[in-house]
């Protein structure tokens, strides 16, 4: 049986049970990763691998497509991530039982006392309450350090590999916004087979008076100010051609428009320039401060034709 804390025995703390609660300090405050988990470094290396919870939730990240290379990565990063969780949660119940361990050891104490305190004492329970806590703190530590390197691998593998999966990936963009593309190009064609059998509706419908037409057919929705306002926010007559012209705009952009990051990857990123990008004066091309120089100038009056100069201009010039 444990020996009874100090303050149960109503004595000073020896000077082993000092050396414990310094050691459960340490634990707590220098994250000693080497104490039961004797495999674990706690060289500055190796601790460089610990991420924050955001970094690791980006590099956790995961495309809607799956490489087959990345497959293995993303499958012990699955694995590790739940045993994670698992460790997390055995360290909330030890957290808690440590918590109410002063009120349970209290009461059994006072039970005890109460039954005329026959038998042993009954030991207090912080002390192993603390040591499960710690070992459930270490065995997260553990995980996470394993987690990390993990993380740091597949990394690693993605950055390697990068330029042939952004390969792939443009491929197969090309080809999901060739299909749209092409689904676009029918719409009209599809839309004006539509009208012809519409018009043949109207003449039966109207026989033997004329055919009753309605809206108007080049027209999206007819012309009808209710559908078009519900969809696309404005009361003006949007004619189809129009809407199938912003069909090929959105492929467009689907296909071309990226943000700054992967835009740079692509290759697809506009010259950075100070408009855009804080630069020092040395650095920005020359040919763009050209440029801009005979912009400036154009908007000058007295920089046009002397011809073409206002009187007042020409009044300024002279």
């Amino acid at each position: 049986m444990s020996r009874a804390p100090a303050w149960a025995r109503d004595e000073q703390p020896t000077l082993e049970e000092l050396s414990n609660a310094g050691m459960r300090e340490e634990v707590v405050a220098g994250r000693l990763h080497t104490r039961g988990v004797g495999h674990l470094p706690v060289d500055p290396a190796a601790a460089a691998f610990e991420l924050t919870e955001q970094t690791r939730t980006l590099r956790s990240s995961r495309p809607n497509r799956r490489w087959r290379s990345l497959a293995k990565h993303d499958e012990a990063i699955s694995r590790l991530s739940r045993k994670r969780d698992d460790a997390l949660a055995r360290l909330h119940e030890a957290e808690q039982a440590l918590e109410q361990a002063p009120n349970h050891d209290a009461r059994t104490l006072a039970a005890w006392i109460a039954a005329g305190e026959k038998g042993d004492r009954p030991a207090a329970t912080v002390y192993e309450r603390e040591r499960d806590r710690d070992a459930a703190r270490l065995l997260v530590e553990a995980v996470t350090i394993e987690l990390d390197q993990a993380l740091e691998t597949r990394q690693r593998h993605i950055e390697d590999n990068r330029a042939g999966m952004v390969k792939d990936a443009r491929g197969e963009l090309d080809e999901k916004v060739g299909k749209l593309e092409a689904a676009s190009q029918q719409l009209l064609a599809l839309r004006q087979a539509a009208l012809e059998a519409r018009e043949v509706l109207e003449w039966i419908a109207s026989f033997p008076e004329p055919r009753e037409s309605f809206g108007f057919p080049t027209a999206t929705a007819l012309g009808l100010r209710k559908p078009v306002e519900t969809t696309l926010g404005t009361k003006a007559r949007v004619e189809y051609a129009s809407l199938l012209l912003a069909l090929e705009e959105d492929a467009k952009a689907i296909r071309n428009q990226f943000g700054p990051v992967a835009a740079k990857q692509l290759g697809l990123a506009e010259p950075a320039t100070p408009l855009t990008t804080a630069m020092w004066d040395g650095d920005v091309d020359p040919g763009w401060k050209r440029e801009q120089l005979e912009k400036a100038r154009g908007l000058l009056p007295w920089s046009r034709h002397p011809n073409e100069l206002s009187d007042e201009a020409r009044d300024f010039r002279e």
